[in-house]
């Protein structure tokens, strides 16, 4: 593999990764536009679904018929995706809430009122907003 062929995938990577970022940023408020962005993903990475059945047990296996390993991660990672908002509907999907955070998270919670990726990044904003109210007195 030479250095022009290592940066493509570096490139295909990175926009696999803010087409991911994309879909979580606007979950919530662009079901269409999200469910755009997917597909014409599936469509760049050429993914198709092919149900398989092995040992008693049936799933399902994302291919692509192309052997470049970021096109198998594009379907692997856009069909995981597109399950997770059939299944759970686009507002489950997030950004983490947190100053400085890109973190993202699928809100399993009962009253979904998650607003951050971790403990950590709520305890944070927790902090910070205590000492915000303790200089403002």
């Amino acid at each position: 593999m030479d250095a022009s062929d290592s940066l493509g995938r570096l490139t295909e990577a990175r926009a696999l990764r803010e087409t991911v970022h994309a879909v979580l940023e606007q979950a919530s408020t662009d079901a269409a536009g999200i469910a755009t962005l997917i597909n014409d993903g599936l469509r760049r990475s050429r993914a198709t679904p092919e149900l398989r059945h092995d040992h008693g047990r049936w799933w399902t296996e994302i291919i692509s018929d192309t052997d470049r390993c970021t096109a198998h991660l594009a379907a692997i990672t856009l069909s995981a995706l597109a399950s997770v908002i059939a299944t759970l509907g686009p507002a489950c999907l997030g950004v983490c809430a947190g100053q400085n955070c890109r973190g993202t998270f699928v809100d399993l919670s009962r009253n979904d009122s998650k607003q951050f990726c971790t403990r950590t990044c709520a305890h944070r904003a927790s902090v910070a907003a205590y000492r915000r109210r303790l200089s403002s007195r």
